[in-house]
């Protein structure tokens, strides 16, 4: 269901789900009580976080749908130690092949000026435009849903002139 929450900041995550179709998000809320999206998931992946999945760690962040979204959980209590190492494995793996290169784009988006972060977003998440609530995608790319709002007039009246 829309805005429901997967794993919330603090709590340790003992599970991993497959997201079949729809869309989520992973945010952590700052002690002003602000929430800061570090990154989507949307349709086909793996939902959780890693660091707490595999440490038995704290989470660092909360993961929400933004979507009516279908899930399959699996839940490590349940799970046999050698395959709940097998899935660690894994874990580890899709960190490096997904999440490694996902954190360096961000890393690159939020060090450009915001119009060049906008572009940069859009190019890379065509998708993720039409998807994703203005709001979580400002808050993605550190900047107000008003400042965002005026980057993509800017934009749609330059394509416009272009026409």
């Amino acid at each position: 269901m829309k805005n429901e929450v997967f794993i919330q900041q603090g709590r340790i995550c003992n599970k991993l789900a497959y997201l079949e179709n729809g869309a989520f998000r992973m945010f952590y809320t700052t002690d002003s009580g602000d929430e800061v999206n570090t990154e989507f998931i949307v349709s086909k992946g793996f939902i959780t976080d890693y660091i707490s999945f595999l440490k038995k760690e704290a989470c660092s962040v909360t993961i929400s749908a933004i979507e009516d979204s279908e899930i399959s959980i699996i839940d490590t209590n349940w799970l046999d130690k050698s395959l709940l190492r097998k899935l660690a494995m894994l874990g580890k793996n899709y960190i490096q092949k997904k999440c490694l290169p996902v954190l360096l784009d961000y890393q690159i988006i939020v060090a450009e000026k915001p119009a060049l972060r906008y572009q940069m977003f859009e190019n890379k998440y065509p998708e993720y435009i039409q998807r994703i609530p203005q709001k979580h995608i400002a808050s993605y790319l550190k900047i107000r849903p008003e400042t965002l709002s005026r980057i993509k007039r800017k934009f749609i009246d330059l394509n416009q002139l272009k026409s």
